[in-house]
């Protein structure tokens, strides 16, 4: 099958869709991603001719419309922006999250009209939310279902400990103004005392701390993970505020072995148990921080455990499946867990 999978931007969510397409391919189907910025619709569609077309509700325009409609065999999801009655009350100054916009909806609606897609829209919060963030969506006849972020086996498992990136902390991630109000508090506490803690702090943008250690290529960076005794999760503050948006971030971090110490959202403790510890508040956060690192072996079942959760349920392949699956494509669901079994074996060698 060829999968055609529209990206808009260089954010976390290219990197979801990394996965997904390379999960894809690994299962012997032929996956691009369309940076739709560079290549207008009409070519990406006539050139590549897609089966399976994976979007957004927020980038639906005319000409994709159309592509769709003279493909009346294409299976098409789509993320989509939340509309549900947790918009309609989201205080957006203190929240930015994307609540989806009068266009994005008229669009959407236009698409389902002429061509009764798309398949199915999908969210990356916990199914726990679905009613709240887009029920506004189901109440006006799309299916809507959650999937997950997950684990890219390909680049964050298998992390060597390297010396030069030996840490008490190791952290890689930008450091912006929504981010900031919850790295301020729970991490860059501990960097003002520099013989406190070994941390390194990594990323594509400026930290306002000594640590901070610059650029890295991606291709080191589960190996700087991986050398660090504790390895931080910290959400943004809607994530903390109501807990069910779970990032990328554990997923990765728990997928390659590491030892995870984040802060407190509740669906992610529903997901993943206690094989992450968490702390409410900055003061909890320290204390379990000097915790274990003054005890290393308590962090051994936490690692073991969180691996094994995420290797068995929560990559990449896991997100495939279930596409498969809505899609009334078992045969093919089946063929990409095969997949996943041989990768993984590879991997554990």
């Amino acid at each position: 099958m060829r999968i055609l999978i529209s990206n808009d931007s260089p954010t976390a969510h290219y990197y979801i869709r990394m996965g997904i397409a390379r999960a894809f391919t690994a299962a012997g189907h032929e996956a691009v991603m369309w940076d739709i910025n560079q290549k207008p619709v009409y070519d990406a569609f006539d050139e590549f001719n897609p089966d399976i077309f994976i979007g957004q509700t927020y980038n639906i325009n005319e000409p994709i419309i159309k592509c769709i409609e003279e493909r009346p065999h294409l299976k098409v999801i789509m993320k989509a922006g939340d509309w549900g009655p947790f918009g309609d009350r989201l205080d957006r100054e203190k929240f930015p999250l994307h609540i989806a916009t009068e266009k994005e909806l008229l669009m959407t609606k236009e698409l389902a009209s002429r061509t009764g897609k798309p398949d199915y829209l999908y969210i990356h919060y916990h199914p726990d939310a679905l009613e709240q963030t887009h029920g506004h969506w189901i109440d006006n006849g799309f299916s809507v279902c959650s999937q997950l972020n997950a684990a890219d086996v390909f680049e964050f498992t298998n992390g060597q400990k390297i010396e030069e990136f030996r840490s008490d902390i190791a952290f890689v991630g930008g450091y912006w103004g929504y981010k900031s109000q919850v790295l301020d508090k729970f991490l860059l506490p501990l960097c003002e005392n520099l013989g406190d803690y070994n941390i390194k702090i990594f990323g594509n943008q400026q930290w306002p701390v000594p640590q901070y250690c610059g650029f890295i290529d991606g291709k080191m960076v589960n190996d700087v993970l991986a050398s660090a005794a504790i390895c931080p999760n910290l959400s943004e503050p809607h994530s903390q505020e109501f807990g069910f948006d779970i990032v990328e971030r554990p997923f990765k971090l728990l997928s390659n072995k590491c030892f995870v110490i984040s802060d407190y959202v509740e669906k992610m403790e529903k997901v993943f148990g206690d094989s992450i510890v968490y702390a409410k508040t900055p003061e909890e956060f320290k204390e379990k921080v000097d915790y274990y690192l003054n005890n290393p072996e308590e962090r051994q079942k936490c690692i073991q455990s969180g691996y094994e959760k995420v290797i068995n349920e929560h990559t990449y392949f896991d997100r495939v499946n279930e596409i498969l699956l809505r899609l009334n494509m078992k045969d093919e669901a089946d063929k990409i867990l095969q997949a996943k079994g041989v990768v993984i074996g590879r991997l554990s060698v």
